[in-house]
């Protein structure tokens, strides 16, 4: 289940109810979910790079998306 579940630049981007830290946002590109940091709009561990439509979007629900996280189940970290 999603806290936050948005279409941007025809791409879903969504927070999870359950997650783990650091904030960040999950993004479908190329069929691949790509995390994307919520503070620096910044891809992790991939190598793809956000579209600049898709990061202007991404851009614009920042402040909903930072507020969305903190509705978030923080998962212990594994180890």
């Amino acid at each position: 289940m999603a806290v936050f579940h948005v279409k941007c630049a025809n791409t879903e981007i969504r927070i999870h109810e359950r997650d783990h830290l650091p904030p960040h946002c999950h993004v479908k590109i190329d069929g691949r979910d790509v995390r994307v940091a919520i503070a620096t709009l910044e891809v992790f561990w991939s190598e793809y790079e956000l579209p600049p439509k898709l990061r202007k979007c991404l851009k614009k629900h920042q402040a909903d998306m930072r507020a969305a996280w903190r509705n978030v189940t923080i998962d212990p970290p594994r180890g």
